[in-house]
């Protein structure tokens, strides 16, 4: 009987045993479960304060978001009544007076806040310009460049070409003192394309000191049938985001160039509100609802150390 009982009870120990194993095993499992769970909550958490972050991280004007049923108003043809527009609630509402643009002694627009400037002045460059004197462009009270890189081609294949003057333009005004962002001329028709035309950029500036951003520069080309012609509001906006998030891996500030026909009627703008905004208008004053940082304001400006005309900006964002 002895011998019975004693192996009855190192039976009931071993399924004991075996019970606080499984037990244990269970509640580790539920622990890590919710590790992971609270551990993916925080990432994503961490990514939308992230991308508001960075779509805020060069702000130097606070502004508000718009609101529910605001409507934006298109000026049209001088006597007609304006188009109205539904305006996306939650973007950022362009936060500038417009008292406080003004011209500088040098002829360039600039911007102040609570009486200080805090702009810059800046031009963006090609091949266009032809031989640069970036030592006279920096005497003449410029601050930064945006300079070619390259772009791609209008036709069907829509082959990737580098800027025949980058080299020349982007060492030229690192030397004179002038910081640099570059853009790249995209013909994307598809993601895929824009994701290489990143990689193709990112190969181009690995060696240089880029201080401003790197601008995603798609456009219509008027003049002739173009391979981007039939590109619909998601493609493109898919494209957008393809370039721009493969600049941002690698540390860049990505920004999208766009006037505002193309702003408003062909980008989906909630879709890519993360990213910031180069703006194209040629008005006195930026007509645009959204916020944005850097405005080109004029196409024809005239500089010292440059032959003929080249595009003007004005940078109301700190980098």
């Amino acid at each position: 009987m002895k011998h019975g009982q004693t192996k009855k009870k190192r039976k009931t120990k071993k399924k004991n045993n075996k019970s606080k194993k499984t037990l244990i095993i269970v509640i580790v499992s539920i622990l890590l479960a919710i590790c992971l769970f609270l551990g993916g909550g925080f990432v994503t958490w961490k990514f939308f304060i992230k991308q508001e972050d960075n779509s805020k991280a060069h702000s130097q004007v606070s502004t508000d978001s718009v609101g529910t049923n605001e409507k934006i108003a298109i000026r049209t043809e001088a006597g007609q009544d304006p188009v109205y527009i539904n305006a996306i609630p939650g973007m950022a509402r362009n936060p500038y007076d417009d008292n406080n643009f003004y011209t500088n002694k040098n002829g360039f627009i600039e911007y102040k806040h609570d009486g200080k400037n805090i702009s810059t002045v800046g031009i963006d460059v090609s091949y266009a310009q032809g031989d640069i004197d970036w030592a006279k462009v920096k005497k003449a009270g410029v601050d930064f460049a945006m300079i070619r890189c390259g772009g791609r081609g209008y036709g069907t294949k829509g082959i990737l070409y580098t800027d025949e003057k980058f080299k020349q333009n982007i060492e030229g005004a690192t030397s004179a003192g002038i910081k640099v962002g570059v853009y790249f001329y995209s013909q994307a028709i598809t993601a895929k394309e824009a994701k290489e035309e990143a990689d193709y950029t990112l190969k181009l500036i690995k060696d240089y000191n880029i201080q401003y951003p790197v601008a995603y520069d798609w456009e219509h080309y008027e003049n002739e049938e173009a391979r981007t012609d039939e590109l619909d509001r998601e493609t493109l906006t898919n494209c957008a985001k393809a370039y721009c998030s493969e600049i941002e891996k690698s540390g860049y500030t990505p920004v999208i160039y766009a006037n505002r026909s193309l702003l408003y009627y062909e980008y989906d703008l909630a879709k890519i509100n993360n990213y910031e905004v180069w703006l194209a208008s040629y008005e006195d004053l930026p007509d645009y609802y959204y916020e944005f940082g850097m405005w080109q304001y004029s196409t024809d400006g005239t500089i010292n150390g440059i032959e003929g005309t080249v595009d003007l900006n004005v940078c109301m964002y700190k980098y």
